[in-house]
């Protein structure tokens, strides 16, 4: 054993994205409050940087989103960084919506790690600890 609970990454995601599942639906012994689905999401978009294929669109999802942005000339100069922020608005800005909520703090990590300067500053912190617990 080489971690405090030896998952791994993709078994993690997996446990993760289950967790988050059953309590998003409301009707069973685990619950999650919609005010905490972007923080369930974001760890699983920490996890699938790391895990295997099945894992691997989030990161896809991310970039697809920046680079729309970025190829709209009526938009101007759009750097990644801008979309991370109207990403980050959107998830705290508007009302909790678990659907919402879930795709963009799963696609967070990958856009703010290809953001780049303070954006990463989360990534880097929660991915070492949280790749500490299940590696």
């Amino acid at each position: 054993m080489s971690s405090l609970i030896a998952l791994g990454t993709g078994g993690a995601a997996t446990v993760a994205t289950f967790y988050l599942y059953v309590g998003v639906r409301g009707n069973n012994k685990i619950t999650v409050k919609p005010d905490n689905v972007p923080y369930w999401a974001f760890g699983i978009g920490l996890l699938s940087a790391s895990a295997g294929t099945a894992f691997q669109a989030l990161t896809g999802i991310g970039h697809q989103l920046s680079e729309a942005f970025q190829g709209n000339t009526a938009l101007g100069d759009w750097q990644t960084g801008a979309t991370a922020a109207v990403m980050t608005i959107a998830v705290f800005g508007l009302k909790p919506r678990a659907w919402k909520d879930a795709l963009l703090g799963a696609v967070a990590p990958s856009l703010y790690a290809a953001a780049g300067g303070i954006w990463v500053l989360p990534v880097s912190v929660f991915s070492g600890l949280i790749n500490a617990f299940v590696k």
